[in-house]
């Protein structure tokens, strides 16, 4: 069965339909990473997996982040995302600490720019929905670079940025303890990002986005906020109501997404990501880890 590619907004992301995500054959799969490169989104509706069905599909974009000690799947390759206690199957306490960190979710991002390998994608699958509430937002940050005029790209294309995740969860107040601290050091990459597949420029933006390496620090934040403001427009954004069984797969280089609330002392929601790294990055971006520190 041919895949079948349906534009989700004018501008990026597509549904594929016509692909079964746990039987992929390699056709189908080159049609699917083609799709991905060229829209930043792509959703697969009716798509359920399970842990190892979703790992293996993950895969085949490349390696798997393990994650860190912050998120309640600790040293598995999936970040939960969840008002459930996956010991006990209970809802959690809206006071406990495991609601109050998935909060920082819920401002404008994109996954592990934070870290020294930056993350080619991500891929979230819906396994418990609340019926109201819980959608995720996106915005592409190619589309944004596209509308920009020469001289502004001019300047950006020169920034590299600082990405700090104990920084960016402490602006919303949760705060690491030393050890997460030092689990997490901040990590530089260039603010416009290049596609090598299709050469389309994008940026890296989002709430690890310290600043901008070498600036003063009103100048650094004023930029760094006006592009975020811009890729974020309303007008520009598209929200996916989620449906078990969905899947939605997002290019961490060139969008930004954040979810928004749910009531957790009503209903349950799960939902399982896993993220793949980026190791060619690593080798194109090392250099910039030695850039002397912002102002």
């Amino acid at each position: 069965m041919a895949l079948t590619i349906t534009p989700l907004t004018a501008n990026f992301g597509a549904e594929i339909a016509g692909a079964d995500v746990n039987a992929l054959t390699d056709e189908a799969f080159a049609g699917i990473r083609r799709a991905f490169e060229e829209n930043g989104i792509v959703l697969f509706r009716d798509a359920p997996m399970d842990d190892d069905q979703q790992v293996v599909f993950s895969e085949r974009f490349g390696p798997l982040e393990t994650t860190v000690s912050v998120n309640p799947a600790v040293g598995t390759p999936f970040a939960r995302q969840s008002n459930i206690d996956m010991a006990t199957g209970e809802a959690l306490d809206p006071d406990d600490q495991r609601i109050f960190y998935q909060k920082g979710n819920m401002h404008w991002h994109a996954d592990s720019t934070f870290k020294k390998t930056p993350s080619l994608c991500s891929v979230l699958t819906a396994r418990e929905v609340p019926p109201e509430g819980g959608a995720t937002e996106f915005c592409s940050t190619q589309v944004l670079y596209e509308t920009l005029d020469a001289g502004t790209r001019d300047i950006l294309d020169g920034c590299i940025v600082e990405h700090d995740f104990a920084w960016s969860r402490a602006r919303f107040g949760f705060v690491f303890s030393d050890a997460q601290r030092a689990e997490n050091p901040p990590a530089r990459h260039p603010l416009v990002q290049v596609n090598p597949v299709t050469g389309k420029k994008s940026l890296m933006l989002g709430a690890h986005a310290k600043c901008i390496v070498g600036w003063p620090e009103t100048e650094s934040r004023a930029l760094l906020d006006d592009m975020l403001e811009r890729a974020t427009d309303p007008a520009k954004v598209y929200v996916h109501h989620w449906r078990t069984g969905d899947a939605v797969v997002w290019d961490n280089r060139a969008t930004l997404h954040r979810a928004t609330p749910f009531d957790v002392s009503k209903h349950r929601r799960l939902m399982q990501r896993t993220t793949i790294s980026n190791p060619s990055a690593l080798a194109e971006y090392g250099q910039y880890a030695d850039i002397g520190a912002a102002h």
